[in-house]
């Protein structure tokens, strides 16, 4: 080392300062800046009940009108009245059972 001139231990001194501060930058740069890739996200929701199934529909059930004093007409009525209740326990058992 005795050999060697003080100007270049200085120039090699000066290198070795400079590389120091490239790699000092580079690291500091890189910690402000991560690299691009998948990025973590939001946590993922927690998994939610399922909505409870829809309220079976009720039938409007509408109460009788006083029928006229003409026998024919009561007779019909009645006979009409039977018929829809019929049909409403068929279609009620065919359907998901009466209520």
């Amino acid at each position: 080392m005795v050999l060697v001139p003080w100007d270049v231990h200085l120039k090699a001194g000066q290198l070795g300062i400079n590389a120091a501060t490239l790699a000092t930058a580079l690291l500091a740069s890189l910690r402000r800046h991560p690299r691009p890739g998948p990025r973590p996200g939001p946590p993922a929701p927690e998994p939610v009940a399922p909505p409870p199934p829809p309220p079976r529909v009720r039938a409007h059930v509408v109460p009788p009108h006083p029928a006229p004093a003409d026998a024919t007409h009561t007779a019909a009525v009645t006979d009409l009245c039977t018929c829809v209740a019929e049909l409403a326990s068929d279609l009620a058992k065919r359907y998901g059972g009466e209520i």
